[in-house]
């Protein structure tokens, strides 16, 4: 799963942002792409392409900075696009909503910018705000064909049929998730290979979270409303749109590094993606626990999950597996026994202490049956002598004290995953 527009520069993310990419690792993010927008986000986005490995840049002039690009600037965006990790150029557009800089130098800039990607052979990052037919005749206008995204898209199945002629791939992000739009009919409606997952982090957060900052871990509940827009499962999605993401950008699977990343000390192992090999390279310092996740249940491929354990204890690792707990109901057998004195921690991922208030975010939605699931996967892990912990994802609105009764009556520890305003 990647997070095809990010600003984790911005801030909104100076006191937890290496916390913030954490968390969106855990819940299965294999990549991030930040936008450098302007001369201090194109600096501040290099320094994040160099520090992460899996966090590529785009490179442009916003909108609402259109009248600040001289040749210097100019300059500033074709250093960035230098870099082999900045794929695209963008975020450009139109923005005719706020109206920050002059329509008609909008137009020049937003021209500027198309033939820069034109030179470079770069896809491009699109925004648009009430500009829609502005941004068409624009980029018609210029000629040829594209590939790239239209950002933070919420029009209807029109336009994206629209868009997707032109050769661009449309990017769903929060707004897919709010009960008062129909972003979800447009989903439904066009093809799994013509979208791609975002945030627009720190912006666009998703319901129920609306309002309070986004984060790239929330992406998750994007992929959550595609899958269910389209009747899908999960790990189609996932391929899907990581699938749809290479081909906007230009990029291959060979351009990810390897899905196990070093991070606040830990070694976060993406187990949909990562094999033996990729715990052969040396070991990196300052690691004292590997935590085994993905945005699907790392425990769907239990002898995997196994071999990567017993790699990483060979290595005098602590682990912890993330599962959304129904590995036994789908197994039909109790394999909390199987990862007895294999992995030390099993962390059960949960959206509230009921199977209806769980459902209200979980997709499929697991119903009573499937909580009963929950609660004996649960019983059997504590039972097997593993440290196991229910981590309740904190909602606005949360009640604290019904989720740790849940834990405590299982014999299970507890904890609960907070989102910053």
């Amino acid at each position: 799963m990647i997070d095809s527009h990010c600003h984790l520069n911005l801030q909104h993310f100076e006191d937890d942002r290496e916390g913030a990419i954490a968390r969106a690792v855990s819940d299965g993010v294999a990549a991030f792409v930040n936008i450098g927008y302007d001369s201090e986000s194109l600096r501040e986005t290099l320094e994040l392409v160099e520090r992460y490995p899996f966090i590529f840049g785009a490179a442009g002039v916003h909108p609402h900075d259109a009248a600040t690009l001289d040749d210097e600037l100019e300059a500033a965006v074709r250093h960035a696009l230098g870099h082999p990790r900045v794929v695209a150029v963008g975020e450009i557009g139109l923005d005719f909503y706020r109206n920050l800089a002059p329509r008609e130098v909008q137009v020049e800039t937003f021209r500027r910018m198309i033939r820069l990607a034109r030179e470079t052979d770069k896809p491009i990052i699109i925004h648009c705000r009430d500009a829609f037919n502005e941004v068409i005749d624009v980029l018609e206008s210029e000629g040829g064909t594209y590939r790239g995204i239209f950002h933070a898209f919420s029009a209807g199945e029109a336009e994206a049929r629209k868009v997707s002629e032109l050769g661009f791939h449309v990017g769903i992000g929060g707004v897919v998730t709010y009960r008062n739009a129909r972003l979800g009919e447009t989903v439904a409606a066009i093809p799994l290979e013509r979208i791609v997952l975002e945030t627009d982090s720190p912006y666009l957060t998703p319901h129920p979270w609306r309002g309070k900052r986004n984060e790239p871990s929330f992406v998750a509940h994007v992929a959550r409303a595609v899958a269910k827009s389209k009747h899908m499962t999960l790990a189609e999605v996932d391929q899907g749109t990581t699938e749809s993401t290479f081909a906007a950008l230009g990029l291959s699977a060979e351009a990810l590094p390897r899905p196990v990343y070093k991070i606040e000390g830990a070694v976060y192992i993406l187990a949909a993606a990562a094999e033996l090999a990729d715990l052969d390279v040396p070991p990196p310092d300052g690691v004292g626990e590997a935590i085994i996740t993905g945005f699907t249940d790392p425990l769907v491929r239990l002898e995997h999950v196994l071999a990567l354990a017993d790699r990483a204890r060979e290595r005098g690792w602590r682990v912890r597996v993330n599962t959304a707990g129904l590995a036994n109901h789908e197994a039909g057998r109790d394999v909390t026994k199987d990862l007895a004195g294999r992995v030390d921690e099993i962390n059960v991922v949960l959206f509230g202490p009921t199977a209806k208030i769980h459902d209200e975010l979980a997709y499929p939605p697991v119903g009573n049956e499937g909580w009963a699931s929950i609660r004996d996967f649960v019983r059997c892990a504590v039972a097997s002598g593993i440290e196991t912990v229910c981590e309740f994802v904190a909602v606005p609105g949360f009640d604290a004290e019904p989720c740790r009764e849940f834990a405590r009556d299982l014999g299970a520890q507890y904890d609960i995953r907070m989102y910053r305003s």
